[in-house]
């Protein structure tokens, strides 16, 4: 089974203020690199002091209200992985006792980023930050992607961001960690590139932006706003504010140029740099059977022909084991290209029976994600997960694509004999800054 990638959420600095704090409160912890090669000097100024003065101008400009915690790794022994000290908790700002904080580390001893990084990940909650100011690679023994990874699946929402001070990250691990927690790496070689990498981490996040286009299908006709590809009446109506279809000839979306009933919208547009598009649906795709259940799709995509389209969909395929995959696929100017992720299956552990009635009864949304030329598929479930304990976001893993054409698309379907009966009762795109 291919590993699942989670979505790790915005990218900010917030997390929880700890306990005591309210579960809206956003915290960040920092992590301080206390490591005995923070004694090299640049410029002929030790490491260790051009980081307490760089994070003390970020002090200057911290957001208000948001909590911060101190941490410090390798400060108290030598050849120590578990000389890790939470310095401060994570709580309201209290700049002379930062500081204070701060004055305290000497650095002696290993770079244990990642354990770290996981005790740090223990002291804020959902939709945290930490920040780790590293001059040194892991020494520990940690696999960084791995533990990215591993946080990012865990659905707390949290974001790790490192600045690589003085350190050559060839192998990309801190690159790797930020990045799979939807954090980012930033190098810094000296005083001023360190100061400007605290701060684009300690901006405050921007506010998000509405919708750009969103159609809720409140009224009574599809109407001019769309356009269907070979429509077929019988197979669609706009009814208690959503779209139903169901399927009328086996196919699916830039399967075939007459695949009847493809749901363009025409009145939206995408914008020219990054988005998202997402449907928020309910599907009804057959029950479990013996020998496998119906071939069903659910389908969001931008589509111009069958040469030039990208979606996402819940693909139900059907066989002995009756698998469910989260599938993202492009084809530009003819070439195909895939991501999918297996999402469940009947005969591993899942209820696959609650599985089918969940989609159909509490929904989920299906997302494409543009970033630059990296395309990303996404499934986000209604409260609900495949499995005890598992998460509610599913992505593919990225395809790059350097074009895209087309308009926002909605389908449902199969590759069988029996119908899928999917309501589209919201389809927005958002511009992403």
């Amino acid at each position: 089974m291919h590993a699942n990638r989670i979505l790790a959420g915005l990218l900010c600095l917030a997390a929880l203020a700890g306990p005591a704090k309210a579960q809206d409160e956003r915290t960040t912890m920092m992590i301080l690199d206390g490591s005995g090669s923070m004694w090299g000097q640049i410029d002929g100024i030790p490491k260790i002091e051009i980081a307490r003065d760089a994070v003390g101008r970020m002090l200057a400009d911290w957001p208000e209200g948001r909590a911060l915690g101190l941490m410090a790794y390798g400060h108290r022994r030598e050849g120590d992985c578990e000389d890790i000290e939470t310095l401060l908790a994570p709580g309201p700002l209290d700049r002379s006792a930062f500081e204070m904080a701060l004055a305290g580390v000497t650095p002696r001893g290993k770079t244990p980023v990642g354990a770290s990084v996981r005790a740090a990940a223990r002291s804020v909650a959902e939709n945290g930050a930490v920040v780790v100011v590293t001059d040194g690679l892991e020494n520990c023994g940690a696999d960084l992607c791995a533990l990215g990874r591993e946080l990012a699946e865990a659905g707390k929402g949290l974001t790790a961001h490192v600045i690589g001070f003085d350190v050559d990250d060839a192998g990309g691990q801190l690159a790797c960690l930020a990045e799979t927690t939807g954090g980012r790496y930033i190098p810094a070689s000296d005083a001023e590139s360190l100061t400007g990498a605290l701060r684009q981490v300690s901006a405050p996040a921007p506010e998000p932006a509405g919708p750009l286009h969103v159609d809720e299908f409140d009224r009574a006709e599809l109407g001019p706003d769309w356009t269907i590809d070979t429509p077929d009446p019988s197979g669609f109506i706009v009814d208690d504010g959503a779209l139903v279809t169901m399927t009328v000839e086996p196919g699916y979306m830039g399967d075939a140029e007459d695949q009847p009933n493809v749901f363009r919208w025409t009145a939206a547009g995408f914008p020219e740099g990054d988005w998202d598009l997402s449907a928020d649906f309910t599907a009804r795709m057959g029950e479990v059977q013996t020998l496998g259940g119906r071939r069903a799709i659910v389908q969001v995509g931008r589509h111009a022909d069958v040469d030039n389209t990208i979606s996402v969909y819940v693909y139900r395929q059907g066989n002995s084991n009756d698998d469910l995959w989260l599938r993202l696929r492009a084809v530009s100017g003819g070439t195909e290209t895939r991501a999918e992720v297996e999402i469940a299956g009947d005969l591993r552990g899942y209820d696959l029976a609650q599985i089918l009635r969940d989609f159909e009864e509490k929904g989920a949304r299906l997302t494409i994600s543009k970033r630059g030329r990296d395309y990303v598929g996404r499934l986000a479930m209604n409260g609900w997960t495949m499995q005890e304990g598992g998460p509610e976001v599913i992505e593919t893993d990225p395809i790059q694509v350097l074009r895209t054409t087309g308009d926002p698309a909605l389908f449902a379907g199969t590759l069988g004999s029996e119908q899928t009966v999917a309501e589209f009762d919201r389809i927005e795109i958002v511009e992403v800054e």
